[in-house]
């Protein structure tokens, strides 16, 4: 069993002649006895080769069995080979189970397939299994060169490699080609024409059409993909040849160099090297991902020249785009330079990355809560800090509110008591609503809770639940303290009663201001420009 062209019938054959041979010591023929003869013309008597792929009815396999019964003509063996056996139906597989398990004295079966798992468990659990692999590529090479030799034909190396690469890994494959090649050039055989008559795209377009898309050279892109239509190139192969080359301008990125895995002639490999400097391994994968679209498009495509040119000038632009990593660092140093800088909640630095530019960019936008204490959570001081930012001189802090107090000891910040408070609430919906908060502010009778960066299905859900958040931060501080609501965003506190609450303002101004400061609605405005208000749903 193995791959198609690996040498499955050609190794039967071989086994025939030395199971048969009238001259050769035990397993190896002589090749020059009527037997080895008549074997390597597929004219013996005593072996017959039968194609499963034409014989497969249960009729033709009873035959088959009839044959078995007689002893052989004149060799000491009677050998059938049965090739591509995975053919046979599964009423000639049971029709020859029995002969299998028990042949005839000097009865020998071959059987030889590309496709090993369709064979019944058993028929295998009575057959010796020998696998069989695609031949490596400078075996199949130095083959051909010798074969070029011999016929005495003018091919140049770069030529061969290229019959070798449209081999796949196929002995037998590549012998075909080269022997098309030879029928059309003659004794004289031109790259060119290799190309052009095994449908492949040269390493020389592949390599300028990768650079072009690495610069971003529109025209020099539109000119690749005419001069493929002008030599009659199918637009599908050209872009599944470019897919392998990208994956394998992948595989040289990882730094593998093997031209068995690369599947790719010696030659090409530094060129490849070079290529692969162009691109970061993000890039690559982007690249991979726009051209596996390219090439499912065109199967469907009715005008395949422009979906080719539309789609290599995406991927021109996909070379372009910055890594996300480049810009949080950037909302990063932006949110750092501020003067007061909001920690960000733990949530939103374990949140998927893409949500991160977002939140730091709120951050930075929102003004600073009313602290006592530095205001840098414990997790950020555990957590790697990033490239620090330009030193800029933050102006005075605002004085803390009038009836404020110390936080209690160990907790260095209103984000950490509001995240110490939140962790011993008992309902986990509520304790990621908390978390959503800004802070809190500790007075002497009262915990402050800053909603005003909340949406208002999270306050009406904190409202409703203030009993638990009074006791979980009577836990914390150690005595029971009134828990109210406040908006600061206007610097208009809106204060709930003890365990009830009632109604906060109207936040819809607010709300639109805030809206209007997000960097993805300032974006979303610009492209789509028009009048924007707030509106209430009841939930």
């Amino acid at each position: 069993a193995g791959p198609r062209g690996s040498g499955k019938t050609t190794t039967a054959r071989i086994l025939a002649k030395a199971l048969n041979c009238h001259k050769g010591r035990p397993g190896e023929p002589c090749g020059e006895c009527p037997a080895c003869l008549e074997i390597a013309a597929g004219n013996c008597m005593d072996v017959l080769e039968i194609d499963a792929a034409s014989h497969g009815l249960v009729d033709q396999t009873r035959d088959l069995i009839d044959q078995v019964r007689y002893n052989p003509a004149r060799d000491r063996n009677k050998i059938f080979i049965i090739d591509e056996a995975h053919m046979l139906s599964t009423a000639s597989f049971n029709a020859l189970l029995k002969t299998l398990e028990e042949p005839p004295p000097r009865v020998v079966f071959i059987l030889a397939t590309t496709e090993y798992h369709k064979i019944p468990a058993t028929i295998l659990s009575r057959c010796q299994q020998y696998n069989f692999r695609l031949i490596h590529y400078p075996l199949i090479l130095n083959r051909l060169k010798e074969i070029a030799k011999a016929e005495k034909i003018q091919i140049s190396d770069a030529a061969l490699e290229q019959v070798v690469y449209a081999s796949g890994g196929s002995m037998r494959d590549a012998m075909s080609a080269l022997d098309q090649v030879i029928a059309f050039s003659g004794d004289t055989v031109r790259d060119e024409d290799v190309a052009m008559l095994l449908g492949l795209v040269e390493p020389r377009v592949l390599g300028e059409t990768v650079r072009a898309i690495s610069a971003g050279d529109v025209d020099a892109i539109l000119k690749i993909v005419g001069s493929q239509v002008e030599i009659g190139q199918d637009l599908q192969n050209f872009c599944r040849r470019l897919l392998n080359h990208v994956r394998n301008l992948m595989v040289v990125k990882a730094g593998v160099s093997d031209t068995g895995l690369l599947g790719v002639p010696e030659s090409t490999i530094p060129d490849l090297r070079s290529q692969a400097d162009l691109f970061s391994r993000e890039d690559l994968l982007r690249q991979f991902d726009a051209c596996l679209r390219i090439e499912s498009d065109l199967r469907h495509a009715t005008q395949p020249r422009f979906q080719l040119e539309m789609g290599l000038i995406e991927m021109a632009q996909l070379a372009r785009l910055r890594p996300l990593e480049e810009l949080i660092a950037e909302f990063a140093d932006l949110a750092r330079g501020e003067p007061v800088p909001r920690p960000v909640p733990p949530q939103a630095r374990a949140g998927p990355p893409g949500l991160q530019p977002r939140r730091q960019a709120v951050t930075a936008a929102q003004p600073p809560p009313a602290a006592v204490g530095p205001s840098v959570s414990s997790e950020t001081a555990h957590t790697p800090a990033p490239p620090p930012a330009p030193h800029v001189e933050p102006p005075a802090s605002p004085a803390a509110p009038a009836g404020a107090v110390a936080l209690p000891e160990g907790v260095r910040d209103p984000t950490e008591l509001i995240l110490r408070i939140s962790a011993h609430v008992k309902k986990e919906s509520l304790e990621s609503i908390l978390q959503e908060l800004p802070g809190a502010e500790l007075q002497a009778d009262a915990l402050l809770l800053d909603v005003g960066p909340v949406n208002e299905f999270f306050r009406r859900q904190i409202r409703e639940n203030l009993p638990l958040i009074a006791g979980a931060a009577a836990e914390v501080l150690g005595r029971n303290v009134a828990v109210k609501l406040v908006s600061r965003n206007e610097g208009v506190v809106a204060a709930a009663r003890d365990n009830a609450g009632q109604e906060p303002q109207n936040l819809k101004p607010d709300v639109l201001e805030r809206a209007r400061r997000e960097p993805v609605i300032q974006s979303f405005l610009e492209l789509f420009p028009g009048p924007v208000k707030a509106e209430e749903i009841e939930q």
